[in-house]
């Protein structure tokens, strides 16, 4: 038997597709621009990333 993975849904799946957006955007205008600053653009993506994954795993009692 297998068990059903749960899928992120309403504000958490924002949250990780807007960090998934903005963090792959920004690191690539970085890396094609050579604007170190722009990093910063990404790391705001992966923490919108880790909010959204987060609240997913509460959501779901910590087991995502």
């Amino acid at each position: 038997m297998s068990t059903q993975t749960p899928t992120p849904k309403g504000f958490a799946l924002v949250l990780i597709v807007a960090g998934v957006v903005l963090a792959f955007t920004a690191s690539l205008a970085a890396l094609i621009s050579g604007h170190r600053s722009l990093m910063a653009a990404a790391a705001v993506g992966f923490a919108l990333q880790l909010a959204g994954w987060v609240a997913h795993g509460r959501r779901h009692g910590g087991a995502a």
